[in-house]
């Protein structure tokens, strides 16, 4: 379901049903899908529907606390649209959430059936242009050394024996190969895999 609607201006001062989120930080302009699985959560989203209207996405402090206290969760986080929203079989949600503007929590207005908060639409702050191209420049400098080196750190790691090596159309050469065809058509069995929790609000 696809919202449509004028976006808040800074200073603006509003109630919204807030989610907490509990590992990641949902920022302006982002779209990212959340599986929601808290009933508090899921009633704020259900709340939001029903509305028609934005939703609050603040990270709290401590990802493993089930139900954070109002203090335990970050005063500023990012006004944000419902796009789409599925409940899935096992009863949690599967949102896709665009940001829009950041806004900063004023007070919370209820905590019982869901999170409500009053918020203040921030505005966001000018940039210099000079020093964004730096920094972008510097963040894709450090990612380039980090990528050689996880290159070097790799052949590093696979360290190739004087005594392995193989000279071409040689019996031993022709042999290698032989044995490790037969172990490749050898049956294996693959190892379980454990479900893994990925609720993130």
């Amino acid at each position: 379901m696809t919202q449509t609607r004028e976006p808040a201006r800074p200073g603006t001062i509003d109630s919204y049903p807030v989610l907490p989120l509990r590992d990641i930080v949902v920022f302006p302009h982002m779209i990212v899908p959340l599986f929601v699985g808290r009933e508090k959560s899921i009633r704020a989203l259900e709340e939001v529907m029903k509305a028609d209207t934005l939703i609050l996405l603040a990270t709290q402090m401590t990802a493993a606390d089930d139900d954070p206290a109002t203090d335990a969760i970050f005063a500023t986080g990012t006004l944000a649209s419902v796009l789409q929203l599925l409940k899935l079989p096992d009863g949690t949600v599967k949102v896709l959430v665009e940001g829009q503007v950041r806004a900063k929590v004023q007070g919370y207005s209820r905590t019982d059936d869901f999170y409500e908060a009053r918020a203040e639409v921030i505005a966001d702050e000018p940039f210099d242009k000079v020093e964004v191209e730096a920094l972008a420049r510097s963040v894709v400098g450090e990612f380039e050394v980090m990528s050689n080196s996880t290159k070097r750190s790799r052949r590093k790691s696979w360290p190739q024996s004087p005594k392995s090596r193989i000279i071409p159309n040689s019996p031993t050469r022709s042999l290698r190969i032989s044995r490790s065809r037969s172990r490749t058509n050898r049956p294996c069995s693959k190892p379980s895999r454990s479900p893994s929790d990925s609720k993130s609000a």
